[in-house]
């Protein structure tokens, strides 16, 4: 091999070298970019589903548990006299629930006898 051949040899393997890095370096910025994109996707849905599941139909945000539970509290303490109310409800929900568990819990044993 000549000198000429030999340094268009060494210069054509630097070109390759410096494109190998380019590919390199854009294929790195494309898996970034994939899981960037990803990861948004995933905060969008979750965006979606929580403006579409946690807002009335009036557009407002329904209230957290506990801010729920805060504004009973208040309530009961303005108004003493709801408090024989929500004792009432809540032992009537209490006995509806225990009689759908019950429900529930007999026709699991059907199934299980079976």
């Amino acid at each position: 091999m000549s000198k000429e051949e030999r340094e268009e040899y060494d210069q054509l393997m630097q070109e390759n070298a410096h494109l190998e890095e380019q590919v390199n370096i854009k294929q790195a910025v494309i898996r970034q970019l994939v899981t960037d994109i990803h990861t948004l996707s995933q905060e969008v849905e979750a965006m979606y589903l929580q403006q579409k599941w946690n807002t009335k139909d009036s557009g407002q945000a329904h209230p957290s548990p506990e801010q729920e539970a805060a504004r009973i509290c208040r309530q009961l303490q303005h108004n003493p006299q709801l408090f024989e109310d929500v004792l009432s409800q809540l032992n009537q929900r209490t006995a509806q629930l225990t009689s759908q568990a019950a429900v529930l819990k007999g026709e699991l044993q059907k199934y299980s006898k079976t």
